[in-house]
């Protein structure tokens, strides 16, 4: 059974999100990994793009750098 992490997010706060479009409980995961709130909904929205199949490349590039620490650093 996974374990549950608690992430401090109130339900009204994931339903706000929600409303908004943004999962909270994937942001603030990316946010303990390191990732700054902006570049951690870049690379929630590359996500849904290659998932709907219409990411760029250049999109796929960027989301995999965001996500390896060694490589954000350059964005950063």
């Amino acid at each position: 059974m996974p374990e549950i992490e608690n992430l401090g997010v109130s339900v009204e706060e994931y339903l706000d999100g929600l409303a908004a479009g943004i999962d909270i409980l994937d942001l603030k995961r990316l946010e303990a990994k390191g990732i700054t709130t902006h570049l951690a909904l870049e690379v929630m929205t590359s996500n849904q793009k290659i998932i709907d199949g219409i990411a760029t490349p250049e999109e796929i590039i960027r989301g995999i750098m965001i996500l390896t620490p060694s490589l954000r650093q350059q964005i950063e």
